[in-house]
């Protein structure tokens, strides 16, 4: 089987390097997942998918040992809508929604056949209450 081209792996915005790496993930998951409406709460840096969803997709592996599938969202709020993105570990597929019950949710279908609901915290909330979020998630 071949590989992958690096080029589809890594998104042009990433320029190779995963800012991750050096940066908190603003990422919390309940210990509990399936048990509250939300699964954890994640703080996006920005409404740019193309750049946030591989950050995502390495932190939910970090956590879960299950990369995202497939990363379903409603349309408002995001710059643009992709129907694919790559990151190292693998191709996310998204699909969006006009409108949903849950505009601040985002569900996440993992490679092990998991499913997890984040609550999205937009980007430009302030910090103390953004970390706030962050700390109660799964409560």
């Amino acid at each position: 089987m071949n590989a992958l081209p690096q080029s589809l792996l890594l998104p042009a915005a990433v320029d190779g390097e995963m800012p991750a790496n050096g940066l908190p993930s603003r990422l919390s998951l309940s210990d509990h997942p399936g048990v509250n409406a939300s699964d954890g709460v994640w703080w996006p840096r920005s409404t740019d998918l193309r750049v946030e969803v591989p950050l995502l997709d390495v932190a939910v592996h970090d956590r879960t040992n299950a990369r995202i599938a497939r990363f379903g969202y409603e349309r408002t709020g995001w710059a643009e809508a992709p129907r694919r993105v790559g990151s190292p570990i693998g191709i996310t597929h998204l699909g969006w929604f006009e409108h949903s019950r849950f505009p601040d949710h985002v569900l996440l279908s993992l490679s092990n056949y998991g499913r997890l609901v984040l609550t999205v915290v937009p980007p430009d909330t302030e910090e103390e209450t953004a970390r706030t979020a962050l700390a109660t998630a799964g409560d």
